[in-house]
């Protein structure tokens, strides 16, 4: 669904929506998720706990995803880059997918 939809508005030439909001979400989001990702994946190796870890490695993707919504959104303001955030969300979905389908 995400890359249908990123692929849809990269063809269609859309812009991204932005706010003080959507930008202030995604920096809360990036400082909350990293330790916690950290933290997770840490004590789940402690507890020898492989849904720990994943759930550690399910908040490292938020985080990264996070990331990439900042930098795409700079790029977006700054050099009027309005595909840098359908393309981050095309990585995204790409990174999603090959995490989901690992063995």
């Amino acid at each position: 669904m995400l890359t249908a939809e990123s692929v849809t508005a990269l063809v269609s030439g859309s812009r991204p929506g932005t706010s003080a909001i959507t930008v202030i979400a995604a920096a809360v989001s990036l400082a909350v998720l990293i330790p916690l990702a950290y933290a997770k994946r840490r004590l789940g190796k402690q507890m020898a706990s492989r849904a720990l870890q994943g759930d550690g490695a399910l908040s490292g993707i938020g985080a990264a995803t996070s990331l990439l919504a900042l930098i795409s959104l700079a790029l977006y303001h700054a050099l009027g880059w309005w595909w840098a955030d359908r393309a981050a969300a095309l990585a995204v979905a790409a990174a999603a997918e090959a995490w989901h389908t690992a063995p």
